[in-house]
């Protein structure tokens, strides 16, 4: 018997049952610990934007929620335009309710709340193959490669932790991988630097990040917003997760660039380090380089043996990585886009000016290894 469901925009008593949803799709959501509750984390997600503005629409049969979509509105740089983009996650449907339509008339819903929005683009990661093999069709992928970086102190103990078929021949191309990146790493080696660099942690953004993002977002052609409002309520909300935020100051405390870490307690035992974003002035790659050391030195401290970052593919910022350790762990996350209403030009972006990191998804991979995809 064909079951019967409709379409509608969010309502305010919602939110309990979407949660519900959430956690019973994605077999627990979100998959990292927190200091708060999931609704609480879900209300600082989608109500408490900086923009207040919301895209949610769920799918509902005999008044229960059984698929929800969501978008996180933010402002993106493209080109000398600043437009209204739209992050969009957390797409769930009830397993009683999959393979009826529910997903694709709740997404068709929420393009229409969008473009009524003013919204010019927007971007989503999906690691569902069903999907990839959808989108690849009807949608263009992130203008640039990415890709994610990892290094691993013990590759023996990465293997115990998070198994993964074919044990063997993983750790034989870890150490194939790492010999490379060795090699080229000393035929690659840093210009030493005459700057003055000093790395505080500091527990928000003040005035000073201003001057950065002005800067930095002359630079960059394609960049999610780094405005001081954007970046507390993204990493500085208690609610958000924990957050190491640190500055890299010059003699004079001018902001140089930042990093924002994070420890994922989720595996229990096994904790996993994220630099979940790290900017710098342009053609600052000393400044780049300072951070990640003291990141590095950060998570030593907090027995983290993976590490992980996500980057433009060949970006200045991966030959930094790579020469503090990281390696390429051949896993590119799958990032699509639409842009309403504009030109898509993104394929012409210069690389080094296009900008992406863990920052500007939601979600930090528990596993490095394709079968967890």
């Amino acid at each position: 018997m064909e079951r019967e469901y409709e379409i509608r925009r969010y309502h305010s008593d919602d939110e309990e049952e979407i949660v519900q949803l959430l956690n019973l799709s994605f077999k627990g959501w979100p998959k990292f610990d927190l200091n708060c509750s999931p609704l609480e984390h879900w209300r600082w997600k989608y109500q408490d934007n900086p923009l207040k503005m919301n895209f949610i629409t769920v799918g509902t049969s005999q008044n229960k929620i059984i698929g929800c979509d969501h978008g996180t509105p933010l402002k993106i740089k493209i080109g000398d335009r600043v437009l209204l983009g739209d992050y969009s996650a957390d797409t769930a449907v009830h397993p009683n309710f999959r393979g009826m339509g529910v997903a694709k008339n709740m997404i068709e819903q929420s393009n229409r709340i969008r473009k009524k929005a003013g919204v010019k683009f927007f971007y989503w990661v999906t690691n569902n193959p069903r999907f990839i093999e959808i989108y690849s069709k009807i949608r263009p992928r992130f203008p640039h490669l990415l890709t994610i970086l990892v290094r691993i102190r013990d590759v023996d103990l990465q293997l115990r932790e998070i198994p993964v078929d074919n044990p063997w021949l993983i750790k034989l191309g870890f150490h194939a991988m790492k010999l490379k990146n060795d090699v080229d790493n000393f035929f690659n080696r840093p210009r030493p630097s005459n700057r003055e660099v000093h790395i505080t942690e500091v527990k928000s953004f003040d005035n000073r990040i201003e001057e950065f993002w002005s800067e930095v977002s002359n630079h960059y052609q394609l960049i999610i917003d780094r405005s001081r409002r954007y970046l507390n309520w993204r990493f500085c909300d208690p609610r958000s997760g924990d957050f190491i935020i640190r500055y890299a100051e010059d003699g004079d405390e001018r902001v140089l660039g930042y990093s924002i870490l994070r420890v994922n307690r989720y595996l229990g035992n096994y904790p996993v380090g994220y630099i979940v974003d790290l900017l710098t002035l342009h053609d600052h790659l000393d400044v780049a380089d300072a951070l990640v050391e003291n990141a590095l030195n950060y998570f030593n401290g907090q027995k983290c043996n993976l590490v992980s970052c996500l980057a433009v593919k060949n970006h200045p910022f991966e030959s930094v990585f790579k020469r503090r350790g990281f390696i390429d762990s051949k896993i590119s996350p799958h990032v699509f886009y639409n842009p309403l209403g504009i030109d898509d030009d993104l394929k012409n972006t210069s690389l080094n000016k296009v900008y992406f990191s863990y920052g500007d998804i939601d979600s930090l991979p528990v596993s490095t290894s394709r079968e967890h995809e």
